[in-house]
């Protein structure tokens, strides 16, 4: 599907934003003749050496992150073509950051391709925060319930299930972070001339919007990791209760099936058949065989 917004105004005539969602060689053929230039497919925005994450062709710039993730999307690659006329975006899903700055250039009007890339740009970073800033309430409240004593093991397996599944959206960011934080750099250290003055500025902003990111990302992963080692820790200490349980029972039943398995057996003579309290006095030695170990097991603080 392509999408073509006119980003002309008074002072800045021409231009104009390609967006291309899910684009077929028909879509890229004709964004090619809107914008004169020829635009990349899903295959090669999605190559992952730097040489084809950021790339100058004339006055074009190719700026493509391979992974890319907003919200609950799948992850996939995410490319911007930049010339001082055209802004072309290129995704395979809907994204809510293109779509806010759609809706808000009919309101504030762009000034020029440089502003609008700005623009998604910084949108992109403040969604990033937000979702940062959800993960770590999700880590706090996961570490929190994990570590509640009246947790049981199953309560301590789906924990371990939430820590899996914040480490795997925490990775997309990641990828997402890095990706933009080299095209940033790129551009903050090699910014052309038709930027203009403001542009770099903004990118200074933006750099250190990003490292911020970053350095949180990886506290983020830091404590994630450290519940991630925690739970396993509780699991596998409930599991050595357990054990601990099944080896006293087994213990405790050892002597009782000793004294049991005597009494059972079938010879001809066996005074004890004929003593008139041996039933009750068995029944005292069983109950004693298995007190002892447990009290045994008690004064040595193991149950």
């Amino acid at each position: 599907m392509i999408t073509i917004h006119s980003l002309s105004t008074a002072t800045q005539p021409g231009g104009s934003w390609v967006d291309l969602c899910q684009p077929n060689p028909e879509d890229l053929e004709k964004a090619a003749h809107e914008v004169g230039f020829e635009i990349p497919d899903r295959a090669r925005i999605s190559e992952i050496e730097f040489s084809s994450r950021v790339r100058s062709v004339g006055d074009v710039l190719f700026l493509n992150l391979p992974r890319f993730q907003e919200g609950e999307t799948s992850v996939a690659p995410l490319g911007f073509a930049l010339s001082p006329t055209a802004l072309v975006t290129q995704r395979e899903h809907p994204l809510a950051s293109l779509e806010t700055i759609e809706h808000d250039i009919g309101h504030h009007p762009c000034q020029g391709s440089v502003d609008l890339f700005l623009r998604i740009v910084e949108h992109i970073v403040d969604r990033l925060a937000d979702r940062l800033e959800s993960l770590e309430a999700e880590v706090t409240d996961t570490t929190r319930d994990s570590f509640d004593d009246r947790q049981r093991l199953r309560d301590r397996e789906n924990a371990l299930r939430r820590v899996g599944n914040i480490g795997r959206r925490l990775g997309a960011i990641h990828n997402t972070v890095l990706g933009l934080l080299r095209i940033v750099t790129y551009l903050t250290e090699a910014a052309p001339a038709w930027f203009g003055e403001a542009a770099p500025q903004r990118l200074k902003l933006i750099h250190k919007d990003l490292l911020s990111l970053s350095e949180f990302e990886q506290q983020l992963g830091d404590r994630l990791e450290f519940l991630l080692d925690s739970v396993l820790g509780l699991i596998n200490t409930d599991q050595n209760e357990v054990m601990k349980v099944m080896a006293v029972a087994s213990v405790v039943g050892v002597p009782p099936t000793v004294l049991v398995g005597i009494w059972g057996m079938n010879f001809a003579y066996m005074p004890e058949l004929a003593w008139h309290p041996g039933y009750f006095v068995a029944l005292g030695a069983v109950a004693l065989s298995m007190a002892l170990p447990l009290l045994w097991f008690r004064r040595r603080h193991w149950i």
